[in-house]
């Protein structure tokens, strides 16, 4: 956990280096915002399993933690050599977040037991690097996304209370003001139930297929879908539908209670005006 640490010397050889960079210096809450990272190992350094994630925390200018993006990076660090490899990934801002400023330090480690490897650069302590900043400002977009029916309500896990998601049903309805003109409608969504198999997501305007999503389980997707102008302005109904559905309750894997017809788990809804 990221926090106010004094800095310590650490005589292990780094392993790699890393560099994270904002796509853009400023994101509304709620609003999505693109990291490119960017990774090389060191020369003669132990070679990395592929077992190691990448911590991300978000922190405050006190260092106390406001959110994480933590990820199995794209490329397998495994195959990690001096020339570097790059990628990019898309986080959201939580919507509840604080205008501010906000610092990232991220880092390497193995999920099962916790353990941390040495980068290059000044560590904030624990082997937590400070990498770039952004500024969160407040929300100005006006495309506001309602949930109509088929959404169960918001549930939060109570070590990351910033982090929201709802359910789906097996067919679910999004609502907002279309502006008249073209925009983006931003979906992060996931299927932790590994039992489920791999579903299928299509998002329809009256009936139209504007985007058919292969989701499978336990991997997370960050999807775009671009929603035609419309004549003028006005309101907007999304469908989105997912098959197969679920019942934890009904699966005896899972030990559960739940009897909710459940599809996929969404993070975060955002429309953009292209």
């Amino acid at each position: 956990m990221a926090g106010a640490c004094a800095k310590t010397e650490d005589t292990q050889q780094p392993v790699a280096s890393m560099v994270v960079t904002p796509a853009r210096p400023a994101a509304e809450a709620g609003a999505p915002l693109d990291f490119i990272y960017r990774f090389a190992r060191i020369a003669d350094a132990p070679a990395l399993s592929n077992d190691h994630w990448v911590f991300v925390h978000m922190v405050d200018e006190a260092g106390t933690l406001l959110w994480t993006d933590d990820h199995r990076p794209d490329v397998p660090p495994a195959a990690w050599g001096a020339k570097p490899v790059t990628y990019r990934r898309t986080m959201f801002v939580p919507r509840m977040a604080s205008a501010g400023r906000v610092r990232v330090e991220a880092g390497l480690y193995v999920p099962a037991d916790g353990k941390r490897v040495a980068l290059t650069g000044e560590q904030k302590g624990d082997r937590s690097y400070p990498v770039t900043s952004f500024d969160v400002l407040p929300p100005s977009n006006g495309l506001f996304v309602s949930f109509g029916n088929g959404w169960h309500g918001a549930e939060r896990a109570p070590q990351e209370p910033m982090r929201e998601w709802r359910w789906t049903t097996g067919n679910a309805r999004l609502s907002f003001r279309h502006p008249g003109r073209e925009v983006t409608l931003w979906l992060e969504l996931d299927q932790p139930v590994v039992g489920v198999g791999r579903q299928h997501v299509e998002v329809r305007k009256e009936g139209a297929l504007l985007a058919a999503l292969p989701i499978a389980p336990g991997t997370r997707s960050v999807s775009r879908v671009a929603v035609p102008s419309a004549q003028g302005a006005g309101p907007i109904d999304l469908d989105v539908t997912v098959e197969p559905t679920f019942v934890p309750a009904a699966m005896p894997s899972l030990s559960s209670q739940d009897t909710r017809e459940l599809g996929v788990r969404v993070f975060n809804v955002y429309v953009g005006a292209r």
